[in-house]
């Protein structure tokens, strides 16, 4: 699945949250010194966080259905990895949760 930016007419990306973007116009609403890319410690060339924030390798089991049905779903959306698509709901319902959490603090602070 492709979709074209309105502003620029250029091809949109899909990231690994499932969030569709265009590189030309993301980049022109960014500073430009928060995308400085530096070295680190060890002369490596460090990218700034925005552009790849920091993951790290887990291994969950899930059960053999849940495990199909997110591929269907998947592919239903367009998402070529159901990877993706398994780490965008898990951050979507992890920030849900942490919305109902914040919300359940203020309201017993009032």
């Amino acid at each position: 699945m492709t979709r074209t930016c309105k502003q620029c007419g250029q091809g949109m990306y899909q990231d690994d949250q499932s969030q569709w973007f265009c590189p030309d116009c993301i980049l022109d609403e960014i500073d430009p010194a928060f995308l400085k890319e530096t070295l680190d410690d060890r002369g490596e060339l460090k990218r700034p966080y925005v552009l790849e924030p920091p993951t790290r390798q887990v291994s969950i089991r899930l059960s053999v259905t849940d495990l199909e049905q997110a591929k269907r779903l998947a592919r239903r959306k367009g998402i070529p990895k159901y990877q993706s698509y398994i780490k965008a709901l898990l951050h979507d319902a992890l920030l849900k949760e942490a919305g109902q959490q914040q919300e359940k603090r203020n309201r017993r602070a009032v």
